[in-house]
């Protein structure tokens, strides 16, 4: 069980941003694979860096255990007849695997009743498997970009060059694609060997630093984040940077932190212009005093050991102070120009072809913010927000979109509530993100989001599994949690159909409200996740209609303080009872005839029925939901006596259509908070 497996996969530089994601891919094909073939192991470490990923396990077996496999056949419908005797479709299945009926079992599948035949695979020595497992292993990572470079037209993000695939200390034989694998793995592209040869696994990462490769991503962002600290000057700070931090541990294979300067009148550009000058083209780290104040320094990270002779600093310096140079001129350019000037020029940048330009937007905005608010500073905002889509400052850094309009209404003396709903009405871009500080941009970021969605909904613009073109799901995120944030009471509905009626004359397919509005709904469900809500207490929550993201959130908290209750639980079982039997029904619901209630229980169960009802709708309308649900609770008992004592489905019609009216009222008192069916491990009567 001391068995050690290594399998690295050299190509040329993967782009920094995918190579996380692929790894993560590779450790979880690894994982399946080795799970499905009953193959132990203690640990399972997966390493990265720009030109190679690689695997290693360890605690391996010798030889993988004999295992079952079912091979699932016709449906047990089919499979025997009504007498039990076997049908063609059965003997055929029998003959296919080579065995006699009477070996063939019934199981019970998701689908139902299957005839199947449970194979067993005799077990195999463990290295004979692993290398099995490798083309798939490889083809199992999908990566947002490809490329082909062989006959066979194989796809990857970048071409493969190497394999190493060790067992222990012999080499594994394996080829893929036309490159076999051998025992050489390879160093650093400048400082180290391009041929180093393995003598066991236990060397591969002591060898591959010593030829300047750390290949443990971990230890390279260790290496990075310690010497960020060391490196810059003296009673300064570096400017944290998660993403980029992120960026560059995938962006090196052996880290070393510099510092470099640039000419102190570069400081009268906005900061955020110049850091994002720093960080999108150079990937340098901003550098701050103890006030939060932009220094001229930059740090950055380079692909080797040092720097003893200055001359990368200076490359690097000379770099920024033209970019740093080209920031200043489009700025001042674009500072000289009123944004409502610019307005015009927003006819002629495309939105999209079947929605209109970026004007025809920002009339839409107009209209949406004028439904949400009568605000005029919103208003205000909403006609100006996309104007510095055509200033050269947002044209070279599109990142700085609503930023830099923002920035420029501040210098033109705008009003603050104006000038920062502006440049904060893009976020948030995802559920870490913050969102708006005002409530004007709140609001302005809801219409923007809003109109993007609903509209590309409208022109059939869906988002798939591959392709998210106006980032709608991003959007959505976002919208989702300013509602949720800013505690607002909009409805999801009411939002679709409030943009929507911009779209009327767009309307392609099936009706496009609803699809738009699952879309979002599930996006709510996703942000209530990150709320820490159990699944079942979710689904009970979102399985009726809701107000509001935050609305939602209340009656889910709810359920999570009173899901112990005794009575809650046991009302629970009785509701499941009652939504059972009203699912078989097809009559038309209507209201509840006292007149004829005869039995005492069912007179008791209305009566309490009616003198809840109106206590629960007051207590919605507060927002105490605990509250509410402990009304509905005090239904319990009555519910049991009433199940007890009163045949629901009685032969005279208008008796047994009174009784269920009765228990669709009650059914949909419960609606109007949850559908505690949803509710698991509830306890049954």
């Amino acid at each position: 069980m001391n068995n050690a497996f290594l399998f690295e996969l050299g190509l040329e530089e993967i782009p920094a941003n995918m190579i996380k994601d692929g790894l993560g891919q590779m450790r979880a094909s690894c994982e399946q694979l080795l799970s499905s073939s009953q193959i132990k192991y203690k640990t399972l470490d997966v390493f990265a860096s720009p030109r190679r990923l690689a695997v290693i396990v360890k605690g391996l077996p010798c030889f993988c255990p004999n295992r079952d496999e079912i091979v699932i056949g016709p449906p047990e419908s089919a499979a025997y007849n009504t007498e039990k005797v076997p049908t063609k479709a059965a003997e055929g299945f029998a003959k296919k695997n080579g065995v006699n009926i009477d070996e063939l079992e019934i199981l019970e599948t998701k689908r139902g009743p299957y005839l199947t035949y449970r194979k067993v695979l005799p077990g195999e020595a463990v290295p004979n498997t692993l290398v099995k497992f490798l083309p798939s292993i490889i083809r199992s990572i999908s990566w947002s970009k490809n490329m082909y470079w062989e006959e066979s037209r194989f796809r990857f993000v970048r071409p493969l060059r190497w394999y190493l695939t060790l067992w222990n200390d012999r080499l594994l034989p394996f080829e893929f694609e036309g490159v076999r694998a051998n025992r050489t793995t390879r160093g650093h592209r400048f400082l180290g060997s391009q041929a180093i040869e393995l003598n066991h696994v236990d060397d591969y990462l002591r060898e591959l630093k010593k030829n300047f490769v750390i290949a443990d991503c971990q230890s390279r962002k260790e290496k990075i984040v310690s010497e960020l600290c060391k490196v810059v000057p003296q009673n300064l700070h570096v400017l944290p940077d998660a993403e980029l931090t992120e960026l560059v541990i995938y962006l090196n294979e052996y880290p070393t932190v510099i510092c470099g300067d640039f000419i102190g009148r570069f400081l009268n550009l906005p900061d955020e212009v110049l850091i994002t000058v720093m960080r999108r083209h150079q990937k340098y780290f901003a550098v701050v005093d103890e006030a939060s104040k932009l220094q001229p320094y930059f740090l950055t990270v380079i692909n080797t050991k040092g720097d003893p002779t200055g001359k990368i600093k200076d490359g690097h310096e000379r770099v920024l102070k033209s970019r740093l140079e080209d920031a200043v001129f489009f700025w001042e350019s674009d500072s000289e120009k009123l944004l409502t000037d610019k307005l015009i020029e927003l006819e002629g940048v495309l939105f999209q072809e079947n929605l209109g330009s970026y004007r025809a937007k920002v009339d839409r905005l107009g209209v949406l913010c004028a439904a949400l608010s009568k605000d005029a500073h919103l208003l205000s905002a909403a006609k100006l927000c996309k104007a510095d889509l055509t200033t050269e400052t947002v044209r070279e850094f599109p990142e700085l979109q609503g930023i830099v309009g923002g920035l420029c209404a501040r210098n033109q003396g705008y009003p603050e509530a104006v000038w920062r709903a502006i440049y904060e009405h893009y976020k948030p871009v995802s559920f870490d993100d913050e969102s708006p500080s005002t409530d004007l941009g709140a609001l302005l970021s809801i219409a923007d989001k809003i109109d993007t969605i609903v509209g590309c909904y409208a022109a059939g613009i869906v988002p798939t599994g591959s392709s998210d073109p106006f980032a709608l799901r991003q959007r959505a995120q976002g919208l989702v949690k300013i509602l949720f944030d800013y505690r607002l009471d909009y409805s999801l509905d009411e939002l679709v159909q409030l943009a929507g009626k911009n779209f009327v004359k767009i309307e392609v397919g099936e009706d496009f409200h609803t699809k738009a509005v699952n879309f979002l709904e599930a996006r709510v469900r996703r942000l209530l996740q990150t709320q820490n809500i159990p699944y079942d207490l979710l689904n009970a929550t979102l399985a009726v209609e809701f107000r509001g993201v935050y609305n939602a959130y209340k009656r889910a908290l709810a359920l999570v303080e009173i899901k112990d209750d005794k009575n809650f639980e046991a009302l629970a079982s009785s509701y499941k009872r009652i939504k059972n039997i009203l699912q078989k029904q097809s009559i038309e619901f209507d209201q509840v005839s006292e007149d004829l209630l005869c039995e005492p229980e069912e007179v008791e169960l209305f009566k309490l029925y009616c003198k809840v009802k109106p206590k629960v709708k007051r207590y919605q309308k507060k927002g105490a939901y605990v509250v509410a649900l402990k009304e509905i609770a005090s239904l319990r008992l009555p519910i049991d006596r009433f199940f007890e004592k009163v045949l629901v489905m009685i032969d005279e019609v208008h008796l047994r259509n009174n009784r269920l009216n009765l228990l669709n009222n009650i059914s949909q008192l419960f609606l109007t908070i949850a559908d505690i069916s949803e509710i698991v491990n509830s306890p049954s009567r």
